[in-house]
C-alpha cells in the first residue's frame, strides 16, 4: 500500500551482481509483506533519498543488501543523528557505526577479497537473548537460511543464532543502537527470503526427506508439496496434545518472521507517538479468520448428500474442490444453492501433471458447474516444479490456490509456516497474481487428531490468520468425522472467527489491497483519507479518542493487534 503521505520510508537494494556475495535475496519482496499487512508506505529512490529523508519521514525500512552512494549515505547517518529511527534488513550499508555492528570479512577473502568481502551467517535459528517487544510473539527459535555476518560494535546484541544443528553460538541476530538522538534495529538474517522459502518451499524435482519417526513418509514416489518443505523436522515440530508423541508443524514460523518486521515498525512509531495507520486484514475488526474446503474424491453421492445435510447442521459456507467428472449436475446445483462455492480439484495423480491436462479437467469442470470457478487445490497436494502452476492458473482466471499443505499426519499444522494469504514470488523474480491459500490439517479423527484444532486456532488468533481445515466427503460417514467438523467450526466461531469461502477470500483481500491511502496526518488528532471499503477497519497505533477518516470524526474503540494497542475504526 504505496502512499507518498505515509511516515514509513522503504528503500530496497538492487540485486547483487552474480557471483557475488548474497546474504540478502528477493528484497523487493517486502512490498508484499507491508502490502498484506496493510501498512501505507513510501517507497524511496536513491537519488531522492535526502531529500524525501527531510519530508516527514520518521521510520526507515531498508530491505536488501549494497552499499548506499555517498549522498545517501550521509543523509541517514544526519537523519539518524537527528532523531530518526531506522530498521535494517539484511545490509549494514556501509554504516556500520550507525548500526552498532562491526562487519566480519570471510576466510574468503584472503583468495578472491573482491567476491567475498564479508561472511554470511549461512542457516541457523533466530533466539531472542532479551525479553523486548519485537519477539514476544516468538515460541520456538526462528528457522532462516542466509544473513550478513556481524560482531557487535556499540549495539546491544537482542537476538543470536542457533546453528543449522540447534547448537548456540556467539552470532549476533539482532542488534540494537543508539546513534545521537536516534535509534536503529539491524537483523542480520535475512528475513524477507525466510518468508518466501518456507511459504513457498523449493522447487519440487523429487521425493523429498522423510519424518526420521515415520509420522511423514513424504519420499512416497508422488511428487508433491511437501516434498519441497524447508522447515526441520526436529526444531520446526512439535508435539501434538493427547497423542503418543505425533509432532506437527505447531507455529507459523513465516507469519512470525512477517510479525518481527511489522513489530520493529510499531515499536518505532510508538517510541516517537506516531499515530501510525493500517488497514486491518478482515472486516468489522474480526481478529482472524477460517475455511473450510472439501475434496470430492470419489465422488460417492450419499456421502456427498450426508456432508451437505452436516454443513447445514454448521451453518456455514465451504467450497467443495471437485474432483472430474464430479457428482450430478443436479446435486452440484444444490450444493450451489445453498451458499457454497465450487472449486477445481486437479487430478495430477491419475493423470499426467501438464498445463493440458489441468485445461481439460477445467473446461469440463466448467461446464459442469454452468459457472467460472475462481479456486483450486490440488489432489493429493500434487505439485512440480517451481511456481509454473501459478501461471496455468492465472491463465484461466484461477485467482487462489489451495494446495501447500500436509499431505501425511507427522506435517500437520502450519508445514509451509503461514496461515496468511499471500501473492507467491515467481521463478522469474516478479510478484505473481494468484492467491495462495495454505491449508493445515486433512480430516479429522482420519489423519489428523481433533486435539490438534484448539492449537492451530491458537497460533492463527495470536497471529491473525485463517484457519483451512480439509474434509474430504469419503470420511463423513465414518464415526466422530461429522462431530469434528461441528465441534471445529464452534470452536472457532466462540473465538470471533467467521468460515468463509475461498471466493469470498479472494474477493475480500483483492478489494482491500485495492485501497488507497491518500492522506495522513499522524499526529495527536490523527487523520487519514483514504478509498472506502465496506466494512473495513482503520487500525491507528496507540490510544485515541476519536480518528478522522475522510474529513468526519469517529469515535474510536481499542484493540490489540500484533502485541500493540490501537485504536479503531471500522467503516460503515
Amino acid at each position: 500500500m504505496q502512499t507518498a503521505h505515509s511516515p514509513l520510508g522503504v528503500y530496497i537494494f538492487t540485486p547483487t551482481a552474480p557471483n557475488g556475495v548474497h546474504t540478502s535475496q528477493n528484497a523487493h519482496y517486502i512490498t508484499e509483506i507491508l502490502g498484506h499487512a496493510g501498512v501505507p508506505y513510501r517507497l524511496l529512490e536513491t537519488e531522492a533519498l535526502p531529500a524525501l529523508l527531510e519530508s516527514g519521514i520518521k521510520i526507515l525500512l531498508t530491505s536488501g543488501n549494497g552499499v548506499l552512494e555517498s549522498a545517501a549515505s550521509e543523509a541517514i547517518k544526519s537523519w539518524v543523528e537527528t532523531g530518526g529511527q531506522w530498521l535494517s534488513l539484511g545490509s549494514v550499508c556501509g554504516l556500520e557505526e550507525v548500526l552498532g555492528v562491526e562487519t566480519v570479512p570471510s576466510p574468503g577473502i584472503a583468495t578472491r577479497p573482491n567476491f567475498y568481502p564479508y561472511g554470511s551467517i549461512g542457516e541457523g535459528y533466530l533466539k531472542p537473548l532479551v525479553a523486548h517487544p519485537i519477539f514476544e510473539q516468538i515460541v520456538i527459535p526462528l528457522h532462516f537460511y542466509n544473513g550478513y555476518r556481524v560482531k557487535t560494535g556499540a549495539g546491544s546484541v537482542l537476538a543470536s543464532a542457533l546453528d543449522y544443528h540447534g547448537r548456540e553460538t556467539e552470532t549476533p541476530v539482532v542488534i540494537e543502537a543508539i546513534h545521537g538522538q536516534g535509534r536503529t534495529l539491524f537483523i542480520a538474517a535475512d528475513v524477507v527470503d525466510a518468508v518466501i522459502r518456507i511459504q513457498q518451499g523449493t522447487a519440487v524435482t523429487c521425493d523429498g526427506v522423510s519424518a526420521p519417526d515415520g509420522s511423514a513418509p513424504v519420499a512416497d514416489g508422488v511428487l508433491k508439496c511437501d516434498d519441497g518443505l524447508v522447515l526441520d523436522w526436529y526444531f520446526d515440530r512439535q508435539e501434538i496434545p493427547e497423542t503418543n508423541g505425533l509432532k506437527g508443524f505447531l507455529q507459523p514460523v513465516a507469519d512470525q518472521w512477517r510479525e518481527l518486521i511489522l513489530r520493529a515498525i510499531f515499536h518505532f512509531a510508538g517510541q516517537q507517538d506516531i499515530a501510525l495507520p493500517v488497514l486491518w486484514l478482515y472486516p468489522r475488526n474480526l481478529p482472524a479468520m477460517a475455511h473450510i474446503s472439501h475434496d470430492t474424491d470419489g465422488n460417492d453421492l450419499e456421502k456427498g448428500k450426508r456432508l451437505l445435510e452436516v454443513m447445514g447442521e454448521a451453518g456455514i459456507h465451504s467450497t467443495w474442490c471437485t474432483i472430474t467428472p464430479g457428482y450430478p449436475r443436479d446435486f452440484m446445483e444444490k450444493i450451489k444453492a445453498a451458499g457454497h462455492e465450487l472449486s477445481l480439484h486437479y487430478n495430477a495423480l491419475d493423470h499426467p501433471w501438464s498445463e493440458e491436462e489441468f485445461d481439460a479437467q477445467y473446461k469440463e469442470l466448467v461446464e459442469l458447474f454452468g459457472e467460472q470457478p475462481i479456486s483450486n487445490k490440488n489432489h493429493y497436494t500434487r505439485w512440480e516444479n517451481g511456481t509454473e502452476f501459478f501461471d496455468w492458473c492465472a491463465r484461466r482466471n484461477i485467482w487462489i490456490e489451495q494446495s501447500k499443505g500436509p499431505s501425511k499426519p507427522g506435517e500437520i499444522g502450519f508445514t509451509f509456516g503461514s496461515g496468511q494469504l499471500y501473492f507467491p514470488l515467481a521463478d522469474d523474480g516478479t510478484i505473481h497474481t494468484v492467491l495462495e491459500q495454505p491449508l493445515h490439517s486433512q480430516d479429522l479423527r482420519i489423519v489428523s487428531p481433533p486435539s490438534v484444532v484448539p492449537v492451530l486456532l491458537d497460533a492463527i488468533e495470536k497471529h491473525h490468520g485463517i484457519l483451512h481445515l480439509l474434509f474430504h466427503p469419503a470420511w463423513i460417514l465414518t464415526d466422530g468425522v461429522a462431530d469434528s467438523l461441528l465441534d471445529s467450526v464452534r470452536q472457532g466461531k466462540e473465538r470471533g472467527m467467521e468460515w468463509v469461502t475461498a471466493r469470498w477470500l479472494n474477493d475480500w483481500e483483492r478489494s482491500r489491497r485495492a485501497v488507497e491511502w491518500k492522506g495522513i496526518t499522524s499526529q495527536a488528532q490523527p487523520a487519514v483519507e483514504l478509498t472506502e471499503l465496506a466494512e473495513a477497519t482503520v487500525l491507528v497505533l496507540g490510544r485515541h479518542e476519536k480518528i478522522e477518516v475522510n474529513g468526519e470524526l469517529h469515535a474510536a474503540q481499542t484493540t490489540t493487534r500484533w502485541g500493540f494497542e490501537f485504536s479503531f475504526v471500522t467503516l460503515s
